[in-house]
C-alpha cells in the first residue's frame, strides 16, 4: 500500500510539474513594490495629467493597398464625332452628353455646327421641344451659314415638331 501512496505523490507532482510548466503565466493582482525602486507617486486630480503619446500609423498590407489613379486618356475630337454619327438615334441621352462634352472641348472647331445639329436632335428625340428650339437659335446666331444650320432651322424653327401644322401653308 505504501508504493500505491508513492506512486501517486509522485503522479501529483509530474502533473504539478507540467501544469506550471504549460499553463499561462498569469500577472499578479496586487502591486509588490521592491525597496529598490522609488515609490510611485499617486496621481491627483489637481495634477495635470500627460497628453496621450500619437498612435503609430497603420500598416495597410499589400493585399488592401489601392493602387494611383491614372488619368483616363479622353478621346480627340475624331472620335467623339464618329461616336456621335454611329449612335444615331439609338441613345439620344448619350448623344447628348458627348455632344455637350465635345463642345466644351473644341468649341471652334470645324465640327463645331454638325455637333450642334446633334445636340438639337437628341433634344428632339429625348422630347425636350422647347430646349431644342432655343438651342437652334443659338446655333442660327454661332453657325449661320452652315448646311447643319439650315436643316435644324427648318425642321425646329419653320415646322417644330411640337406645334400643329400651319394650315396657311
Amino acid at each position: 500500500m505504501m508504493r500505491a501512496v508513492v506512486k501517486i505523490v509522485v503522479l501529483l507532482g509530474v502533473a504539478s510539474a507540467l501544469c506550471v510548466a504549460f499553463w499561462p503565466a498569469r500577472r499578479p493582482t496586487h502591486t509588490v513594490r521592491s525597496s529598490v525602486l522609488p515609490p510611485v507617486a499617486e496621481a491627483s486630480p489637481e495634477r495635470e495629467q500627460p497628453a496621450a503619446l500619437p498612435r503609430p500609423p497603420a500598416v495597410v498590407p499589400a493585399s488592401l493597398a489601392v493602387a494611383p489613379v491614372q488619368a483616363v486618356a479622353l478621346p480627340d475630337e475624331a472620335s467623339l464625332m464618329s461616336t456621335l454619327r454611329a449612335l444615331g438615334d439609338s441613345d439620344p441621352e448619350r448623344s447628348l452628353q458627348l455632344a455637350r462634352a465635345a463642345e466644351q472641348r473644341f468649341p471652334g472647331s470645324q465640327d463645331a455646327a454638325e455637333r450642334s445639329w446633334y445636340v438639337c436632335k437628341s433634344l428632339v428625340n429625348l422630347e425636350r421641344f422647347s430646349d431644342a428650339r432655343e438651342e437652334a437659335k443659338r446655333m442660327g446666331n454661332e453657325h449661320p451659314d452652315t448646311s447643319w444650320t439650315a436643316d435644324v432651322a427648318r425642321h425646329l424653327l419653320v415646322n417644330p415638331p411640337d406645334l400643329p401644322e400651319n394650315p396657311a401653308l
